[in-house]
């Protein structure tokens, strides 16, 4: 069955429809913990403690597969310094809440900790990093 985004393929992988498919864990973790789903390999470094029966892809002998998802934040270009850094301080509260730091451990996921210049490098680097792989798989916009 051909992927038709994120939200009907996971009812169709719960429901048996199809076979199996590559997910973030903040849309398979719960399914994962619960039994619904058996997780093959996670594409990370090191085991994850919301799903620790979980092999990584190294484990699995896939050594070279590992990515994660993340999240940003973004404000239009042009917007003033003081009103990002207030959005980044009261940003930075709110992750460091205990109901915000659960639901994401819950799901697991990091909190995420990168900010400005830090967060600018990362994304350049997955740019990147991805830009290379599609030229190396010769992918072509139709």
């Amino acid at each position: 069955m051909p992927y038709r985004g994120a939200g009907p393929a996971m009812q169709d992988l719960v429901a048996g429809h199809v076979d199996m498919m590559f997910d973030g864990l903040g849309t398979s973790a719960t399914q994962i913990s619960s039994g619904q789903l058996r997780g093959l390999a996670l594409a990370a470094p090191k085991r994850n403690a919301a799903i620790p029966n979980v092999p990584t892809s190294t484990e699995a002998g896939l050594p070279t597969y590992q990515l994660s998802t993340w999240y940003a934040i973004w404000a239009p270009k042009g917007t003033p310094e003081d009103v990002i850094a207030k959005m980044r301080k009261e940003l930075q509260a709110a992750m460091q809440t205990p109901v915000i730091k659960d639901a994401w451990a819950r799901n697991g996921s990091d909190v995420p900790n990168m900010y400005g210049a830090e967060f600018a490098k990362f994304v350049s680097s997955e740019v990147k990093r991805w830009g290379a792989v599609v030229k190396e798989a010769g992918v072509k916009i139709e």
